[in-house]
Parts: C-alpha cells; structure tokens; sequence
C-alpha cells in the first residue's frame, strides 16, 4: 500500500514553493506596473509561503514579501511627490 503522509508532505512543499515563487514574481512585476495590487498580493503569497515552507524556499518567500513592500513604499512616495 501507498503511504498517503509522504505524498501530501511533497504536494505541500510543492505547493509552498510555489507559493515563493509567485510571491518573488509579483513582488519583482510590482516594481514596474500595478504596484497596488501586486504588491499585496506578493506579501500575502510570501506570508502563505513562510507558513508551510521547506527551508529551501523561505529566502525566495522573505525575497518576495520584501519587493512587495518596497513596491508599496516606491508607490507612496511617488504619489506624494507627484501630488
């Protein structure tokens, strides 16, 4: 018989790693365009990502949540500065 712990421990840990490498995508894309809606959302993958990820995807997940933020704050002080 199949062991079903170790086929939903990879499915997890595929799943969080995903979840870093959507975060580090949106936060990069965040920089560039829709910095209001990708930079949330690449702070919420990354924060989803740390919860359940392997050790080898939480750099990417921290990479993500801080090009997330700094997308937030380029934005704010762009919005200042223009108004």
């Amino acid at each position: 018989m199949h062991s079903f712990s170790s086929t939903s421990a990879a499915r997890g840990r595929s799943y969080a790693q995903g979840l870093a490498i959507v975060s580090l995508v949106c936060g990069v894309l965040a920089l560039f365009l829709f910095s209001l809606i990708l930079g949330p959302l690449a702070i919420l993958a990354g924060y989803l990502a740390l919860r359940e990820a392997p050790r080898s995807s939480v750099g990417i997940a921290k990479a993500g949540i801080g090009l997330g933020i700094a997308a937030l704050a380029v934005y704010a002080v762009l919005m200042v500065a223009l108004s």
